[in-house]
């Protein structure tokens, strides 16, 4: 981790290809949806993700359909054993927008199907699926394909849930080493109110958040702990929840503190007492892959570079912004290093690169991504998953 960065070549992407996880066949009318990526002691590889379109409908394999959208889904986990090299198919699920996650010697896969959440089992690294189980029946539930959460002796699961007119937040919690396949051990949590209602503007000059005309709103929510008994927000049974944002402003999301006990949100304060939700964070405007580091004791973040210059507006979340993913690196979630590029592709809708997921694979990082293709008119319609990996990643921390 001390090791010092070579300055002339950090802004070098790794040589060779980028591998590609999955690639729609050229005569299917399929997209595909943002990633999660589980990488095993063992140094296998596990890469799931959405596959949406009219054509889903004829694909074998298991299906869902959501009746309230008149839409069919599946989705598929991909397996490597060669370090992402090569990827084969390990199964299909008919559930949507689902993270994959280790529970000792278990893989489980967690995903929502016409909102409520479902969940499968592989008691063997992804060679083999248990039926697919309804946890919760029939809700109304946005999850997104980020990190579940091991806190303490639970595992935590953020959902969206419509609230008072907006979104609101809702959680999930399950006891680490139990039997995840019994519906009697989950627990849900209070839906918040509004997200967006608890997001107060700041001053407009500067650098005001939200922008003028901008409605604040959340996306993809990811869970983090703070281990570190001398940060200022470190609490015990404490966790903070931070989002994707749309604010008008590019790397800038928001955050707030759950309460592991009742699973309910409140402000983080700042040293005056005023509520502290916007925090400037890498890739902040789009999906973000973040994570704690054990072993190094640092937050390491995935996330899109955007645009060059300063983007305000609609300017800052549009696909301008959506060609090239970096890793940046934190010992307190706020003050943030830029240590590598990851991904990038080139002009136009097909070199879109988005929605990355991330993994320690041993002294390196893996990432895979949503990608475009020859077909791909803009990033609702992205035809691929490609992988990337970052040797030595923790030698490259600020």
């Amino acid at each position: 981790m001390t090791e010092p960065r070579d300055t002339t070549t950090a802004d070098a992407l790794p040589a060779g290809p980028e591998p590609v996880v999955f690639a729609v066949p050229p005569d299917k009318r399929i997209s595909l949806g943002a990633p999660s990526l589980l990488a095993l002691p063992n140094g296998r590889l596990l890469a799931a993700f959405d596959q949406t379109g009219p054509d889903v409908k004829g694909l074998s394999g298991k299906k869902g359909h959501d009746a309230k959208r008149s839409r069919w889904m599946q989705g598929r986990v991909m397996s490597s054993g060669d370090g992402g090299a090569t990827w084969q198919l390990s199964a299909t699920y008919p559930f949507r927008r689902a993270s994959l996650f280790r529970d000792g010697g278990d893989v489980y896969l967690l995903g929502e199907a016409a909102g409520g959440l479902c969940l499968m089992r592989s008691p063997d690294g992804g060679s083999s699926w248990s039926a697919p189980l309804d946890l919760t029946g029939d809700l109304d539930l946005w999850l997104a394909p980020t990190p579940v959460c091991a806190q303490a002796d639970a595992w935590l699961v953020p959902a969206m849930a419509p609230a008072g007119g907006g979104m609101g937040l809702t959680l999930f919690r399950a006891p680490r080493g139990a039997s995840l396949m019994n519906r009697k051990a989950w627990t849900q949590g209070p839906v918040s109110e509004p997200l967006a209602l608890g997001m107060p503007g700041q001053p407009a000059a500067g650098f005001g958040v939200p922008t003028a005309a901008v409605k604040p709103a959340w996306r993809d929510p990811v869970l983090v702990g703070i281990i570190d008994p001398a940060h200022p927000w470190h609490a015990d049974g404490i966790v903070h929840v931070l989002g994707a944002t749309s604010s008008g402003r590019q790397h800038w999301g928001a955050f707030l503190r759950v309460h592991v006990d009742d699973l309910t949100l409140s402000p983080q304060s700042a040293p005056d007492g005023s509520p502290w939700t916007w925090l400037p964070l890498p890739g902040g405007h789009d999906k973000f892959d973040l994570w704690l580091d054990e072993p190094g004791h640092r937050y390491w973040l995935v996330g899109s570079r955007g645009a060059g210059g300063l983007a305000l507006g609609p300017a800052a979340v549009s696909e301008d912004g959506m060609h090239r993913l970096g890793l940046w690196s934190s010992d307190n979630l706020v003050d943030w290093q830029f240590a590598a590029p990851v991904i990038s592709g080139g002009a136009g809708p097909a070199g879109i690169r988005c929605d990355p997921a991330a993994a320690a694979c041993g002294s390196d990082l893996v990432v895979v991504c949503r990608a475009g293709g020859p077909r791909t008119r803009n990033a609702r319609e992205t035809s691929q998953i490609r992988f990337s990996r970052i040797p030595n990643f923790r030698a490259l921390a600020g």
